[in-house]
């Protein structure tokens, strides 16, 4: 089962699907998301492109906030 609803929807006529992975009021913890299932939902809605958004902060001093980082670890399950 996927962490919430799908959303369907458009942006600027582009058809779209949002999906909350952590659950639309947050409640999900990452290591008990259902990837799988996230994945499968988004395959049943015929999506060709996943894009995914993340927030984070850094400990390391030299980054600031407002700074742009490139992740080097793509995958990290």
């Amino acid at each position: 089962q996927p962490s919430d609803a799908l959303i369907l929807g458009k942006i600027k006529n582009v058809d779209c699907v949002l999906l909350a992975r952590h659950g639309r009021h947050h409640t999900i913890m990452p290591s008990n998301i259902n990837y799988r299932a996230n994945i499968w939902a988004l395959k049943e809605e015929n999506c060709s492109h996943v894009l995914v958004t993340t927030a984070c902060g850094s400990l390391r001093e030299e980054i600031q906030p407002g700074d742009l980082v490139i992740i080097d670890q793509f995958i990290d399950r």
